[in-house]
């Protein structure tokens, strides 16, 4: 029989945090870094990796001072009213994350396996099967993709190895031609897509071993951010810049175009798409899970799933606004790069400056005492 303390293993969370950086980011990036950087685009990934290195350093620092959880600490650093103004930011950004994750799962499973089914009755599924998932707790999901990881990483390896053996190398020259601005606005887009990093702040009361999380993180980001520098320089020499940057999806679009030994699995387009649906549906779900978290939190609610279903009915209309209007992916890449990250950058620094002075007043009241 499974435990049921609420609590999931460092691996659990590894595996989720690969999968939230790599899903969105491996659909997305590879045609906006072709578009910027060309072939240094890969540098574009090194660099938004030695950024997230540091980023996870910092939110390391908070951890150590967390005592309970991140609410809780920002209550102690900056008050009840500083930290609900933050938890209202944080529940923005879980919604809005939530709701461009299902406009973009939705399109991918409208694009290659349901190219009859209606958009909204599409994405009204994926909000009922993100609410069961919300409901049968963190532990459950925990362990589904801890079973699925392999199941949906170990196909996606072979068809890479399969695929490179097209790679055609002189796509990947000439490099370091990028403009500075150009290859520094690719980097932060990268950076951008690894931000979800930062859930481990919200993870550490339900991680058994929360002293383990920060390096969780940090080995999370470098597998993500390998395998996502590995599939852009197979898609490069495959495509070349130019195809590259005018492909909707390219790693699928890689998929279709690589044919196994015997024949088998014409589709393997539709068969590979089961890897972008769960990680994107990873992604979704987590976003649903802490929105629907902090949103109890405000309102102080016990039992009741009210603030779940709020959540959900706003993920949807949402979606929604993303599929019928044309320039919300743009007001939200927008807010994104311009508010979203500037916040969640600066934010636990502050936090953990603020932990560090309030440490340093505690030591030298102590010896007065």
């Amino acid at each position: 029989m499974f435990s049921n303390n609420q609590k999931i293993s460092v691996r659990q969370i590894g595996r989720l945090l690969i999968l939230d950086l790599f899903g969105v980011g491996s659909l997305l990036l590879p045609g906006m870094l072709s578009r910027v950087a060309g072939p240094d685009g890969v540098f574009c990934i090194l660099a938004a990796l030695g950024m997230g290195l540091v980023y996870v350093w910092v939110l390391g620092k908070v951890l150590d001072q967390m005592q309970e959880d991140y609410y809780s600490y920002m209550k102690n650093r900056i008050g009840v009213i500083g930290s609900d103004l933050l938890m209202v930011f944080y529940l923005f950004l879980f919604l809005l994350t939530a709701s461009f994750v299902l406009y973009q799962l939705t399109g991918l499973i409208r694009a290659w396996l349901l190219p009859e089914g209606g958009y909204p009755f599409v994405s009204f599924l994926l909000v009922l099967l993100a609410a069961y998932a919300t409901v049968r707790g963190l532990e459950g999901r925990a362990r589904i993709y801890e079973i699925l990881f392999w199941l949906l990483f170990g196909p996606l390896l072979v068809m890479l190895l399969l695929a490179a053996r097209n790679t055609n190398v002189d796509y990947w020259t000439p490099v370091f031609f990028t403009e500075p601005a150009r290859f520094f606005r690719g980097t932060l887009w990268v950076f951008a897509f690894f931000l979800p990093v930062f859930f481990v702040l919200f993870l550490k009361p339900y991680c058994a071993k929360p002293q383990k999380l920060k390096g969780c993180a940090a080995k999370a980001m470098m597998i993500a951010a390998g395998a996502l520098a590995v599939l852009y320089l197979i898609l490069l020499g495959n495509f070349g810049t130019k195809a590259l940057s005018a492909l909707k999806r390219p790693a699928i679009t890689l998929m279709s175009m690589v044919k196994l030994p015997g024949g088998f699995f014409a589709r393997m387009d539709a068969f590979m798409t089961a890897i972008w649906f769960f990680s994107l549906f990873a992604l979704m779900n987590t976003g649903v899970f802490y929105a629907g978290h902090i949103l109890k939190e405000l309102f102080h609610e016990k039992k009741t799933h009210y603030s779940l279903l709020a959540v959900l009915a706003g993920c949807y209309m949402i979606g929604q606004w993303f599929f019928g209007y044309g320039e919300a992916v743009e007001l939200f890449a927008s807010f994104l790069m311009r508010i979203a990250l500037p916040a969640l950058v600066v934010l636990p620094l502050l936090l953990w400056l603020l932990g560090c002075i309030q440490i340093k007043r505690e030591k030298r009241r102590t010896p007065h005492e």
